[in-house]
């Protein structure tokens, strides 16, 4: 990192495709499914041709646990860790990340990184209400928060028993004070709770369900697209769970991991995430697969919230009466 520092971008592009072509390979930790991995790869290879990337793929508690298991035993294996955000603080309080500021931070929303680089937002998924299209039309569909205490939705919503971060959305929008008081309210709407965004969005495409609160968008648009009866609404203030992108601090391959993070934090890459995965994009200007998406984040659920989001997530499920 102080070598490249004072060097002109060209300088630096140079002098990283060098050391990562010595390097040979990247070794990526990650959340983001193999399927979806593979066409970034190919686009990154296109580029860099002589670096072959390792994937090592795993839900949340997996990329956590290995990567400090592997950094507690000194063997540092990874390079780059992608996880989601709220739990990324872990790496931070292990000092296993190596700050890195990406030029022209700016474009970039504002909470959305790191101005110190110890984290970047590699993409994000929009918290958005769902609804069954053959049971709710759109003008029918709540629009704000309010309006799912409407009479008409009792026993018709199901909601994530851990969904802790909104709590801290509508505290910071609202007051804490008032955001206990909605959620209150909202709990004698006989809310019928399942653990998993993949799971509620199965149970309203069926009907079961005609609401889901709080679902990741983007996630349950690529389900509407192989043809899953549902809606969308986004609902104020707008949340965002970003996944983080953490650089190794003891990365085997220096050049090849700094390389990859500039790469997948330009606009190349934040385009391909955006309109050929349909990720969410913290780059401003960068236009999202899914037009009802493409907003600018009111609430990011960071790692300054990981630290207390168990505390969130207790005070929800006590107010909300959740298992």
């Amino acid at each position: 990192m102080a070598k490249i520092k004072p060097l002109k971008p060209q300088e630096r592009l140079n002098y990283l495709v060098q050391g990562a072509r010595a390097e040979g390979e990247l070794v990526y930790y990650g959340t983001l499914p193999i399927d979806e991995f593979l066409p970034l790869a190919r686009v990154f290879n296109a580029r860099y041709r002589s670096l072959a990337l390792q994937h090592y793929f795993s839900p949340r508690d997996g990329i956590l646990s290995r990567t400090l298991t592997e950094a507690r035993a000194g063997r540092h294996a990874v390079d780059v860790v992608q996880v989601d955000l709220s739990y990324g603080y872990q790496l931070l309080n292990a000092n296993l990340v190596q700050p890195y500021a990406v030029a022209n931070g700016n474009q970039f929303y504002e909470g959305t990184y790191d101005p110190s680089g110890f984290w970047h937002s590699m993409y994000y998924l929009t918290t958005a209400l769902i609804y069954n299209t053959n049971s709710i039309r759109a003008e029918q569909a709540p629009k704000t928060y309010d309006d799912l205490l409407n009479a008409a939705w009792k026993g018709k919503m199901v909601f994530d028993p851990e969904a802790g971060y909104l709590l801290a959305a509508l505290e910071e929008a609202w007051g804490r004070e008032k955001a206990l008081g909605y959620l209150s309210k909202l709990s004698k709407q006989d809310v019928t709770y399942r653990r998993g965004g993949t799971l509620t969005t199965q149970v309203v495409s069926s009907g079961e369900f005609p609401i889901g609160i709080a679902i990741n968008g983007e996630t349950s648009a690529a389900i509407r697209d192989k043809g899953a009866p549902l809606g969308f609404k986004v609902l104020a203030p707008t949340i965002v769970k970003p996944e983080g992108l953490f650089l190794a601090k003891n990365a085997p391959h220096p050049h090849a991991a700094v390389l990859f993070v500039e790469w997948v934090l330009s606009q190349e890459a934040q385009s391909f995430l955006a309109t050929t995965l349909g990720k969410g994009s913290a780059m401003k200007g960068v236009r999202s697969k899914y037009k009802e998406f493409a907003l600018r984040p009111d609430f990011v659920v960071s790692p300054k919230l990981g630290a207390n989001l168990q505390n969130y997530i207790q005070d929800f499920r006590k107010v909300m009466n959740a298992p």
